[in-house]
C-alpha cells in the first residue's frame, strides 16, 4: 500500500482496525460503542458492503465468512495477543499457526492463531529430597538358604539383605499437580476494534 493509499485519520482518532483493551463490561450494549465506531471483537459475521472500511483493511485475515458477501471480526475471546513473528524467530512454530476461521489468515500472518503448548523448562525443576533411605529387592534371603558341605558348591547367603546400588540409571517422574494450562499472570478485558474513522 503506497502512502497515497493510506487511509486519512483525522487527528485524534484511531485508524481503522486499531483494536483496544475496554475494561469495562459487554461492548455489544454498553454506552453505544458501535455507534462511536467500535465493534466488539467476537468473531460474528458481518457484511463486506456494510463495513467497507474495515474490510478493506483487514479483509479475511480472520476469516472468509461465506467467502463473498460477509467476512469474520477478529475473535480474541479467551486469546493472549500476540505480535507477529515476522521472521524475527522468537516464535518457533510461526509456519505452521492455525487460521482463526475457515478462510483465515495462517502462518506468519497477523489473524492467525495457536493452541496451548507447555515447552521443556529452561530452569530444570528439583524434586524433593527424601533424604536416607532404601528400596527392597524381592527374592534376596535374609538369613541363611542351606548348610555349607566341604567340596560342595553350597554356600550361605549373607544373614542381611542387598543393597540396591546407590542412583544408577532411573527416572523420577512426576505424577501428581500442575495446571490446566501454562499462561503468564492475566486480567480480563475486552478487545474492539476501531471499524470507520
Amino acid at each position: 500500500m503506497s502512502e497515497q493509499d493510506m487511509p486519512v485519520v483525522p487527528t485524534g482518532h484511531f485508524v481503522i482496525g486499531a483494536v483496544l483493551a475496554y475494561g469495562a463490561g459487554n461492548p455489544l450494549d454498553q454506552y453505544g460503542l458501535e455507534e462511536q465506531g467500535w465493534m466488539y471483537c467476537d468473531g460474528r459475521l458481518i457484511g463486506r458492503a456494510d463495513y467497507p472500511d474495515l474490510f478493506a483493511v483487514i479483509g479475511t485475515l480472520h476469516g472468509g465468512g461465506d467467502g463473498t458477501t460477509t467476512f469474520n471480526l477478529p475473535d480474541y475471546r479467551g486469546y493472549l495477543l500476540r505480535g507477529v513473528d515476522d521472521g524475527a524467530g522468537r516464535d518457533p512454530d510461526a509456519g505452521s499457526r492455525s487460521e482463526p476461521a475457515p478462510g483465515g489468515a495462517a502462518g506468519d500472518r497477523c489473524g492467525s492463531t495457536q493452541k496451548h503448548a507447555t515447552g521443556r523448562p529452561r530452569q530444570a525443576f528439583t524434586l524433593d529430597s527424601d533424604g536416607d533411605h532404601s528400596h527392597e529387592v524381592y527374592g534376596v534371603p535374609q538369613d541363611k538358604s542351606s548348610t555349607p558341605i566341604a567340596g560342595s558348591h553350597r554356600a550361605i547367603w549373607n544373614e542381611n539383605g542387598a543393597n540396591t546400588g546407590s542412583a544408577g540409571s532411573h527416572q523420577h517422574y512426576i505424577t501428581s499437580g500442575g495446571d490446566a494450562e501454562t499462561r503468564p499472570d492475566n486480567a480480563y478485558v475486552n478487545f474492539v476494534v476501531r471499524y470507520r474513522a
